[in-house]
C-alpha cells in the first residue's frame, strides 16, 4: 500500500524506483551506496532489494544512535552480535565457522562477542568468516552509516577497505541521509586513508519533482478507492519528499479532513525536523542560537553575506568569516541546507517552512 506508514516491503508498494531497485539489486560493487535525504525511501528501497534477492544479511540500524554524543566499538558490535545470533538461527551450521574466530564466544546456539581487551574482534574477522560461510552472497546493510563518524575506540574503515579488495561473497550496502557527512566519514577523498580510490556503486533517490508528486498521490488515492483532488495542494504545502506525501495520505484516509490531515502532518513534520537539528546540537551548545539563526536566516534562500549579517546583527559584533563559512558548511553535511548557484537554500521546503516560523 503506497499511504502505508511502514518501510516498504514489496515491490507493488514502492512507487516509481523500479530502475534504483534493479541497479541495487545488482550489487555491483563490494561496497553500495543508497544516499537520499530522509524519507525518500532509502529504507524501502533496500528492504525490498534484499526480499527479492533472498540472500542471507544483516541490518543495522544507526539512527538508534543519532541521539548518543558518541558510539563505543560495544555499542556497535553488540548490536551486530544480536543480528548475527539471528541469523544463526536460520543457519544454524554457521555457528561452526565462528567458533574458529578470535573474539567470539560460541554459548551454545548462541555467538557471544568480545569488544575490549586483548581478545576483541575484529571486524574484519567477522567479515571474512561470514565470507567464507556464503554460497552465493550475504549482504550487511548499515543505515544512516554517517552515525558511525561518533564511534570512539575503533576504526572501521580498514576492515570495510579489506572488505573491498578481498572477500568475494560479502556485499555491504551503506544507506546514509546526511551525505556529506557520509563521505567524511568514509574519507574517499583523502589519499592518505583506507578507502581512497575505491570505486563504489552509488544510488541516490531525489525528492519527487511537481509531477512525479502528484501522480503519486493520485496512485495512492486511485488504490484506497477514496475521491480526492487537491493534489496541487499538497504539493505546495510539503514538497516532494514521498514520506511526507505517504503520511499525509495516511492520515486524510483515516480523516477525511484535508485541513486536519494537512495540520497533523505539518505537526508531525516539524516535530521530527526540530528532534532532528537539536541531536545535531548535543555537542555544540555555545553556537546552539547561531546555527538557528542561520536556519532562520535562509529559510527561504539566501546567501552567505546575509548570514554574516544576520549573526553580527544578532550579537552586535564581528563575526569571522571562518565560523560562518564553517557552519554553512556544518549544515550542508547533515543535508539541512544545499549550496545552488551560490546561494544557500534549505534541502526539503519542509525544512524552509519549519524555521522561517520560529520566533
Amino acid at each position: 500500500m503506497l499511504f502505508s506508514p511502514e518501510p516498504k516491503s514489496s515491490r507493488k508498494d514502492f512507487f516509481d524506483k523500479e530502475e534504483e531497485l534493479e541497479r541495487l539489486k545488482k550489487l555491483s560493487s563490494p561496497i553500495n551506496l543508497v544516499l537520499g535525504l530522509r524519507r525518500t525511501g532509502k529504507s524501502s528501497l533496500i528492504r525490498i532489494c534484499l526480499n527479492e534477492l533472498n540472500l542471507p544479511s544483516i541490518y543495522i540500524d544507526l539512527r538508534k544512535f543519532e541521539d548518543k554524543g558518541y558510539i563505543t566499538y560495544k555499542d556497535f558490535i553488540l548490536d551486530f552480535e544480536e543480528k548475527v545470533n539471528r541469523l544463526v538461527k536460520s543457519f544454524p551450521e554457521l555457528i561452526n565457522l565462528m567458533k574458529r574466530v578470535r573474539g567470539i564466544k560460541v554459548l551454545g546456539n548462541e555467538v557471544s562477542f568480545f569488544w575490549s581487551g586483548k581478545n576483541v574482534l575484529k571486524f574484519s574477522d567477522l567479515l571474512e568468516v561470514l565470507d567464507g560461510w556464503a554460497d552465493d552472497k550475504v549482504v550487511v546493510v548499515l543505515e544512516e552509516v554517517q552515525e558511525l563518524i561518533k564511534l570512539r575506540g575503533y576504526d572501521l574503515l580498514p576492515s570495510l577497505a579489506y572488505a573491498f579488495d578481498n572477500l568475494k561473497k560479502v556485499r555491504i550496502v551503506l544507506s546514509g541521509s546526511k551525505m556529506g557527512l557520509l563521505y567524511r566519514f568514509l574519507k574517499v577523498y583523502d589519499v592518505k586513508t583506507p578507502l581512497y580510490g575505491r570505486a563504489f556503486s552509488r544510488i541516490e533517490l531525489k525528492p519527487l519533482m511537481r509531477d512525479e508528486a502528484i501522480s503519486f498521490l493520485k496512485a495512492g488515492f486511485e488504490e484506497l478507492k477514496i475521491p480526492f483532488d487537491r493534489f496541487e495542494e499538497v504539493y505546495e504545502k510539503l514538497g516532494g519528499i514521498p514520506g511526507w506525501l505517504t503520511y499525509f495520505g495516511f492520515k486524510y484516509s483515516e480523516y477525511r479532513d484535508f485541513d486536519r490531515s494537512l495540520a497533523e502532518t505539518l505537526n508531525i513534520a516539524r516535530k521530527l525536523i526540530l528532534e532532528e537539528f537539536e541531536n545535531f546540537l548535543k555537542d555544540k551548545e555555545i553556537a546552539k542560537k547561531r546555527y538557528y539563526t542561520v536556519m532562520k536566516t535562509l529559510s527561504k534562500g539566501g546567501r552567505w553575506n546575509d548570514v554574516k549579517r544576520a549573526l553580527e546583527a544578532m550579537e552586535s559584533v564581528r563575526v569571522s568569516d571562518s565560523i560562518i563559512s564553517n557552519y554553512l558548511n556544518k549544515l550542508c553535511e547533515i543535508s539541512f541546507i544545499e549550496k545552488y548557484y551560490g546561494e544557500y537554500r534549505p534541502t526539503d521546503p519542509l525544512i524552509g517552512w519549519v524555521f522561517s516560523s520560529i520566533n
